[in-house]
């Protein structure tokens, strides 16, 4: 029986060879479109190409101007810091030599003028150091903004 069934097995497969189309050769029209077809997907990969290579160009441009603003920023908050702690200790200074010479009441200053001109330098003087003290509190304030808005 093993014979038979070997008969019938290839029996069988010569049949569906025998079936089977052969493929024929792609002609050479076929072939041109393919590689027409081929070419411009090349060309059109190679414009996406220069495209993608352009906007990279760009984004590091973009990246080495962000990176040089950030070097900047804080070149001037490491400056603005320093400002700001220059402009501490002359106020703390200012306090202390107010402290210890004993703060006399601007009242005080006029009221001891001993005649009209002296009460208008006086005044001058109150009004001068008024002026000065609030221009450095001032100062102080615009600087300590300024190094919010640097560290942000």
């Amino acid at each position: 029986m093993n014979k038979i069934g070997r008969a019938v097995l290839v029996a069988a497969l010569a049949s569906s060879l025998a079936v089977t189309p052969a493929l024929a050769a792609p002609s050479t029209t076929e072939l041109e479109n393919q590689k027409a077809a081929a070419s411009e997907e090349a060309e059109s990969l190679q414009e996406q190409l220069t495209e993608l290579i352009t906007k990279i160009g760009s984004m590091e441009e973009k990246l080495i101007e962000t990176g040089e603003k950030i070097i900047q920023a804080e070149a001037d908050l490491e400056e603005a810091e320093e400002k700001a702690e220059e402009q501490y200790e002359s106020m703390k200074l200012r306090i202390q030599y107010m402290y210890e010479n004993g703060q006399v009441s601007s009242l005080e200053i006029l009221v001891s003028a001993t005649d009209f001109s002296d009460l208008i330098n006086k005044a001058e003087y109150v009004q001068n150091v008024h002026t000065y003290d609030r221009q450095k509190l001032e100062e102080l304030e615009e600087t300590e903004a300024e190094i919010k808005e640097l560290k942000e």
